[in-house]
């Protein structure tokens, strides 16, 4: 039994699997709310500890541009609340930046529209 337990864990070509809970230490909200899904997050460029896990290196390289939170998990095939946590690791430790998307422009009220129209009549 030892033996089935010990080859569910292990991928023949790819090594040990860790499950998805075991990277975030069970954790599973990020330590910073601001670390929404639709968050972006850019590497700030500072100096790296040596310490971090492979899937936070992997995380640093795609961050060195603007990236969607959705986009990185994509990448990096992980389950999206486990990025969170682990770009709220990196968050903390200042090695990226986290920011909200882009607010979209609201929409122009009646008045500006109705000015708009006159100016095109008048020309």
């Amino acid at each position: 039994m030892t033996d089935r337990i010990h080859d569910q864990w292990l991928d023949e070509e790819a090594g040990p699997v860790v499950p998805a809970y075991a990277l975030t230490k069970g954790r599973v909200r990020p330590s910073s709310k601001a670390i929404d899904l639709v968050a972006i997050v850019m590497a700030t460029g500072g100096p790296t500890p040596v310490s971090l896990g492979p899937e936070q290196w992997m995380i640093l390289s795609l961050c060195a541009r603007a990236t969607p939170l959705a986009d990185i998990a994509a990448a990096i095939d992980l389950p999206l609340g486990v990025v969170r946590v682990l770009v709220g690791d990196l968050h903390e430790q200042g090695l990226v930046q986290v920011r909200p998307p882009a607010n979209v422009a609201q929409l122009p009220n009646a008045t500006i529209l109705t000015e708009v129209i006159s100016g095109l009549r008048a020309l």
